[in-house]
This record gives C-alpha cells, sequence and structure tokens, in this order.
C-alpha cells in the first residue's frame, strides 16, 4: 500500500519508520532537509514539497500537523486529494479540531480523527523511532460520517504499527481524559522545574524520582502551548481537581496528620497499581 506522511517530525516520522517494512512510504513536507534526511535513511521512499505531486502517489495519508494547521491545511490540499482518500490526523485535542473542520458533503475523501498517545521529550525526524508505538495506547475518534471500511483500516494500521490499546471514544470524551492523563502531568513537570531552588546546583543532588517526573519538561513549547490552549476548559478542571489533593498533602503535613498523610499515600499507591495490572 502507497501511505503518505503529511508533517515529516516526530510522529510523522516515527509512524512512516514504523509503516515503512511493508508499505512505500511517500511524505509531504515543507522542510527540504527532512525530506532530504528521511530519504537517505530510507525512513520514506520519496518526498515532495508540492501538494500536487505528492497526493499523485497516495490515497492513505497521516496528517501530523498541530491542530491550528490543519484547517488551512485541508483547504490547500481539497484540489489534489484524490477520490477515495483517507486523511487520518493524529493531533492531541479533538474537539476544537472536529469543530473547526468543515468537510463538505460532497467530499471525495474520509477524515479520520485519531491519537497515537505515544512520544518523544525530541523534535524532529532525526529523533523518530517506530519502538515508541510498542504496546501503547491508539485513540480513534468516529464522526457519523466516517466509512466503516475507513475505520477498520486506520484500526489495522495502528496494530501493525504495535499499539496494544485501540479505543472508539467521542471527541469531549477523548479531551476530558487525555486533559488528566497527558496535558496536566506536563504541567506539573513543567511546573516542578520552574520551581527549581535558585541557590543549589540542583544536578548534583537528583535521583531517578527527579529524573522521570522531569523527563517531559523538555518540551515542544510550540506544539504543547498550542494543546492547553486548544483544550484550555477540560485542561484548567484537572490542575483544578489537583491543587485539591495538593491542599490535602500540605494540610497533613502542616498539622502532623501522619494517618492522614498515610490514607493518601495508600489511595494513590492502589489506584496506581489497578493501572499496573489492567496493563499486564
Amino acid at each position: 500500500m502507497n501511505i503518505g506522511i503529511v508533517g515529516l517530525g516526530l510522529m510523522g516520522g516515527s509512524i512512516a519508520q514504523s509503516l515503512s517494512k511493508n508499505h512505500t512510504i511517500y511524505a509531504y513536507d515543507l522542510q527540504e532537509d527532512a525530506l532530504r534526511y528521511a530519504e537517505e535513511t530510507g525512513i520514506i521512499t520519496q518526498g515532495f514539497s508540492n501538494l500536487s505531486a505528492f497526493f499523485q502517489h497516495v490515497k492513505v495519508v497521516f496528517v501530523c500537523l498541530y491542530p491550528r494547521a490543519i484547517p488551512s491545511f485541508l483547504e490547500e490540499a481539497t484540489p489534489w486529494i484524490q477520490k477515495g482518500t483517507v486523511l487520518i490526523e493524529i493531533s492531541g485535542v479533538k474537539t476544537t479540531v472536529q469543530s473547526s473542520i468543515q468537510v463538505p458533503e460532497e467530499a471525495h475523501y474520509d477524515f479520520v480523527m485519531t491519537h497515537p498517545i505515544a512520544g518523544r521529550e525530541k523534535i524532529g525526524v532525526r529523533y523518530a523511532k517506530a519502538s515508541i508505538f510498542e504496546k501503547a495506547n491508539f485513540v480513534i475518534v468516529p464522526t457519523e460520517r466516517n466509512l466503516p471500511s475507513s475505520l477498520s483500516l486506520v484500526e489495522t494500521l495502528a496494530q501493525e504499527m504495535g499499539f496494544r490499546n485501540i479505543t472508539k471514544l467521542t471527541a469531549k470524551a477523548h479531551d476530558d481524559i487525555i486533559a488528566y492523563t497527558s496535558q496536566l502531568t506536563h504541567v506539573l513537570s513543567l511546573a516542578l522545574v520552574n520551581s527549581e531552588p535558585d541557590q543549589i546546583d540542583v544536578k548534583k543532588f537528583i535521583g531517578d524520582s527527579y529524573r522521570d517526573l522531569t523527563r517531559i519538561s523538555m518540551i515542544n513549547e510550540i506544539l504543547w502551548s498550542e494543546l492547553f490552549l486548544e483544550n484550555k476548559q477540560a485542561l484548567l478542571e484537572r490542575i483544578d481537581a489537583f491543587e485539591t489533593y495538593l491542599q490535602r498533602y500540605r494540610k497533613a503535613i502542616e498539622e502532623n496528620d501522619i494517618e492522614g498523610l498515610k490514607a493518601l499515600m495508600v489511595d494513590a499507591r492502589l489506584k496506581r497499581l489497578a493501572i499496573e495490572e489492567g496493563n499486564q
């Protein structure tokens, strides 16, 4: 199968790499050096910086763009998209993407919203790594207009890439849970690093706990600031919920309430163990 990648960054490159064993991969990107690198390393078969030429080769396309860039891309690309093409977008928010994409009734392509829940604290195709998808989670957000055959194709490709859990959700349900499992965790990591004591050379005192908690603070600020704001309400609700528990810990510590601290810790441990057991 010929598969296209629009946006040859970390995620686009990783998808290309994971599917290149069984498919012919074409890519569209305005960065000539990214296309050249991907061609030279065998991540893709051929790269294009021209939409017309790109869409002559592909009818299954992963759209690996930031959420706010998707509407303008579709507007520009529509004249070149072949009839029956399946466009698979992979952004980390869905409600605003769904509301901003007005696929016309006469559209000759199927636009499927998905979210491969995986990544690295790196930017660019040079850090692409197919293994980030192995045993990871994949979400499909179907709409009434999606063809069953398109959804089935997307699920098959996700399985081929190595995803273990494939879940179908509404756009709102997706954004609500991602605000907790992904966006809030990034906020916490960032805030922890932001609060670093100025008078201490932290690197001389860190252990695995600090490394694990702060790894994701090495962040693509352009992408993540957009994701936070595109899912603003859901993320604010999760921050409020977190602050409630942070205050409970603060109160228990301030009042020397050892039993209260233990109870909070046991509750957290049991919830985390339940997640671990579910992933076995």
